[in-house]
């Protein structure tokens, strides 16, 4: 991100307004609202997202992401955001991590130029787009994340058709490498299917309700999917 891109002060009160309690700099919380902001107006051309949310872009979407920032993602680490859509989680993990190397995939051309236009516009150099479908990817991974893009079978097979060798992370503020997913409703039965198919997963559940008073949040959740260490 660009170091000279925001030179504003936010107050305390501005900063309490996201979500969740996640710290920021004041360069990444104006970083973060501006996105909210362009990603509105662009939304009224391509309908990134949906219509209905519009006016609670910075809380229900950009906000939503933020929740990913509980924990670290190691510098150098690889992510590859399976449906980006308008970038989200991809903008949002680019400036909590500019660090990280972010790929936001999409089947839809005119996503993935926004994208790429949000990046360019708000200076975030560490996150890149590639337009097409997901089962012929050839890019590579340590972490895959997503929003509300696809079962979580599917997103696995995603995420191993590209993985690299899972590194040995064991500091527990750290994202272990794998897949994170962001996903809300009943997940008993997702879930279920997934370790059906793959018995030696590790699946982590982490409810977003208990973490902010935001009622919108109360049936979501952080899924974090992993192989156990050898």
């Amino acid at each position: 991100m660009n170091g000279s891109f925001h030179q504003l002060t936010t107050s305390a009160f501005m900063r309490a307004s996201w979500p969740f309690d996640i710290s920021l700099t004041d360069e990444q919380d104006m970083c973060l609202r501006d996105y909210a902001n362009e990603l509105r107006a662009v939304n009224r051309q391509f309908n990134l997202v949906s219509r209905v949310d519009e006016a609670h872009m910075k809380d229900r979407h950009v906000g939503h992401c933020l929740a990913l920032g509980e924990r670290r993602i190691l510098p150098g680490t690889k992510v590859i955001d399976w449906g980006t859509g308008g970038g989200l989680p991809a903008i949002v993990l680019g400036v909590l991590f500019p660090e990280v190397q972010i790929l936001g995939v999409d089947s839809n051309n005119k996503k993935t130029r926004s994208v790429d236009l949000f990046a360019r516009r708000l200076g975030i150099s560490n996150v890149h787009t590639w337009h097409g479908r997901a089962e012929v990817s050839q890019a590579e991974a340590h972490l895959s994340v997503s929003r509300a893009t696809a079962p979580l079978e599917t997103l696995w097979a995603w995420h191993a058709a590209v993985a690299l060798d899972s590194r040995q992370i064991k500091d527990r503020g750290v994202w272990k490498d794998g897949l994170l997913c962001l996903k809300g409703g009943h997940l008993d039965d997702e879930v279920a299917a997934l370790i059906s198919a793959h018995p030696d997963l590790l699946v982590e559940r982490i409810e977003l309700g208990t973490r902010t008073s935001d009622p919108y949040f109360a049936t979501k959740e952080i899924i974090h999917v992993s192989v156990p260490a050898s």
